[in-house]
């Protein structure tokens, strides 16, 4: 479903893309369109060489694929009906680990997946329809989440193994990791700026800290703080962002993570915005 309160941007039926930055692995949007919705991964704000092109609901609404370098489809299957011009259909695109991995919102498997042929270093993504469709765009990036001080957590799904977000708060932002859109067992929880605002933890279970490390000042609500998560094959690392982790344990029995929680406490309310 669109948002009333979250930008959209459209696009019309000259196939060129638009190109915006990304810092992340992921990119997670929804789009209204017939057919036609194509989203590239550049080194640059502009087509690259190399470059990689998704293509969804291409061949009048028949297919999907992924192109590299403009050659030959890396991977090709049928999607029928997976587009619409009359409301908003969410997918993501994933590029970790030096592969693409393209699914719908909501299912954590991918539709198409593939290895990226020459790996390089992806800043930026483009967004276009053509073909004779036009389409309306919003991407999850740009959505903003508030919370109060209630210790509760939200959740989304995440679809890779690592998140960028920031936060504004003073104090306790605290992100949880789980199976499930729910608190879970187990599940790992992150306490940023806890302790008044002077140390942070990694937590399982609820139980006991597996680490816990001085953090002076690491929260403020007068400004964005923006940290990464990456939790790949049970070792969570986190970070500032563009810095090596200032803190990190590793789980000896990992297990998928598929959503993650939000919340603030303590006295704390906070505005989050997450890269996912």
């Amino acid at each position: 479903m669109g948002d009333d309160n979250w930008a959209s941007y459209g696009t019309d039926e000259n196939k060129e893309y638009r190109f915006r930055d990304i810092s992340g692995k992921t990119l997670h949007f929804q789009v209204k369109t017939a057919h036609d919705a194509h989203v590239a991964l550049t080194s640059g704000a502009e087509e690259t060489d190399p470059m990689v092109e998704i293509f969804i609901g291409g061949w009048e609404g028949a297919a999907s694929a992924v192109r590299f370098k403009k050659g030959e489809d890396l991977v090709k299957v049928d999607t029928p009906d997976i587009l619409s011009e009359e409301e908003y259909r969410e997918f993501w695109i994933a590029f970790d680990h030096d592969e693409i991995r393209v699914g719908k919102g909501g299912e954590g498997e991918p539709f198409m997946q593939c290895p990226i042929p020459e790996p390089f270093g992806i800043t930026h993504y483009g967004y276009s329809t053509g073909w004779g469709a036009v389409g309306w765009w919003q991407f999850h990036a740009e959505k903003s989440y508030n919370t109060e001080d209630c210790l509760t957590y939200n959740f989304i799904p995440v679809y890779g193994d690592t998140l960028e977000f920031s936060v504004s708060c003073s104090n306790d932002a605290h992100v949880a990791l789980t199976s499930a859109a729910e608190e879970t067992t187990p599940m790992y929880e992150l306490l940023l700026g806890g302790w008044e605002n002077q140390h942070s933890a990694i937590r399982l279970n609820k139980g006991d800290d597996m680490i816990k490390v001085d953090t002076p000042d690491i929260l403020c609500c007068e400004e964005e703080r923006k940290f990464w998560v990456s939790f790949k094959n049970g070792h969570i690392r986190v970070g500032y962002k563009d810095t090596d982790p200032f803190m990190e344990w590793t789980d000896p029995e990992p297990w998928k993570i598929t959503h993650i929680g939000y919340c603030t406490g303590w006295g704390a309310t906070g505005k989050w915005k997450f890269e996912y």
